[in-house]
């Protein structure tokens, strides 16, 4: 009997710690400054190819919309939707071998990775000191990066499509009595040659009505490798947005 009210209570303990008290909704919006960096590769005699100093890539500034809901239903799974805009085009000049094609000259390239991400997670805590564990699914649509000779007219791309599980991890600490926090969450999995980290680290605030406004630094670091394509690429950069909380 004894051990048996022990367990009682350590249920009790767990699942409120891990559940919403009430249902709850986040809807939010950033403007993400992205600052490329890395290399691609395709073919068999592919050269690696720079996406700044070959393709012309410099800082961009796209969109990331997201909603999220919360709810006390016990063992089911809180829901986080985000929709990532990075679809990208830039003209440069130089000389390399990209797939089947040697490229010399003015060229143009295009490089998107959009994606949205569909996260499960559970509240393991839930105070002032949240901390969130799930998992993503993120679906690249039409991801694809693709080079045109501004001469020939010739075009090779290859597709970098798909959807990918990552392991989800969230943590916010909120400072006493200002409406002040501070947070961080990550994206990630490596799988053989491939892996995908995508983080964040923040600065916020939210107010008494739930309104608030958010600062940080996201990192979005791909290295992929699928028969003779490769991508090794790093996005990051300073972003700011709004957030209702209700």
């Amino acid at each position: 009997m004894r051990h048996s009210l022990i367990y009682a209570g350590l249920v009790c303990a767990i699942s409120s710690t891990t559940m919403a008290d009430t249902i709850g909704f986040e809807v939010g919006a950033y403007s993400w400054q992205e600052n490329f960096s890395g290399d691609v590769t395709s073919g068999v005699l592919g050269t690696n190819v720079d996406v700044e100093n070959d393709l012309g890539y410099s800082d961009e500034s796209n969109n990331v919309f997201y909603v999220v809901l919360e709810h006390p239903i016990p063992l089911v799974p809180n829901l986080r939707i985000q929709q990532t805009d990075m679809d990208l085009s830039a003209t440069g000049n130089a000389t390399f071998q990209f797939g089947n094609i040697t490229f010399s000259g003015p060229i143009t390239s295009s490089i998107d990775l959009s994606h949205t991400d569909f996260t499960l997670y559970y509240e393991i805590l839930d105070n002032w000191i949240s901390l969130d564990v799930g998992i993503t699914a993120r679906s690249i649509n039409d991801g694809s990066i693709s080079i045109t000779d501004n001469t020939t007219g010739l075009t090779d791309d290859f597709d970098a499509d798909g959807v990918i599980p990552l392991l989800y991890v969230a943590t916010r600490f909120d400072l006493p009595l200002s409406g002040l926090y501070v947070g961080a969450d990550l994206n990630g999995l490596s799988v053989g040659d491939s892996s995908l980290i995508d983080y964040r680290v923040n600065l916020g605030y939210e107010s008494s009505i739930g309104l608030g406004v958010e600062a940080g630094f996201r990192s979005f670091e791909l290295d992929y490798d699928d028969d003779d394509d490769d991508a090794d690429l790093t996005i990051d950069g300073a972003y700011v947005g709004i957030f209702y909380h209700f």
